[in-house]
């Protein structure tokens, strides 16, 4: 999918909400009911090309969705307000690359709005491979702050950063915003299990994506 946002700038090649409530069965069959079925975004070759924000906006509320094995080119993944997203074994290839840049579009992931008790749980970023051109802050993670952590469950991911870089993580510590390496960022118990390591050049990277998704018994760089 490519050329996808060409006039409004306000999305992606897919954008998803959750604006207006339905009464279904279509979480649990012949129970009417509000929730939803969980809804599945995989194996696609995505461009976040021209005005795109996003290659996957998860926008406005949107709620039980599992994205994985999608290699998606410029730009990161997105959660606003919402809850219960997944996402696994993504590739996202120079995700500081978004066409528009806005809304801080340029990471790996963006998460937006995360309210105790209204939105934000059940928001899981693992097994994800995210490679970075220019930037070295992996994430953009609204309200981040270690005294009261909130932000989705990330783990066991490949972070790539440009050669001679050192990742930053930023949140609040003590009240102060900081930057954190990947060392002090896994002492808060976040993304245990994660490496980061420097960017390969474009050939490795087509071909992780060729392997990915053609479906291959064994993706090189899955974890």
């Amino acid at each position: 999918m490519f050329n996808g946002v060409r006039e409004t700038s306000d999305h992606g090649p897919i954008n998803t909400w959750d604006r207006q409530v339905y009464l279904s069965d279509g979480a649990e069959a012949g129970v009417p009911s509000v929730w939803q079925h969980t809804s599945y975004i995989h194996h696609n070759l995505l461009y976040n090309n021209y005005n795109s924000f996003y290659p996957i906006d998860h926008d406005d509320g949107s709620c039980f969705y599992e994205d994985s094995y999608n290699f998606q080119i410029y730009g990161g993944k997105k959660n606003y307000l919402g809850h219960s997203k997944i996402d696994y074994h993504e590739i996202y290839v120079y995700s500081d690359c978004s066409s528009s840049g806005g809304f801080g579009s340029n990471n790996c992931l963006n998460n937006y709005g995360a309210q105790r008790g209204s939105s934000g749980w059940n928001e899981t970023w693992i097994q994800n491979t995210c490679l970075l051109f220019n930037s070295t802050i992996p994430y953009n993670l609204d309200g981040c702050d270690t005294a009261s952590l909130y932000v989705p469950y990330t783990a066991s991911n490949k972070i790539y950063v440009p050669s001679t870089t050192e990742v930053t993580f930023i949140c609040k510590v003590n009240g102060t915003r900081a930057q954190l390496n990947l060392q002090q960022w896994q002492s808060y118990g976040l993304d245990l299990g994660t490496t980061v390591e420097f960017t390969p050049d474009v050939q490795t990277i087509i071909e992780w994506g060729r392997q990915m998704l053609q479906g291959q018994k064994r993706f090189q760089n899955e974890n």
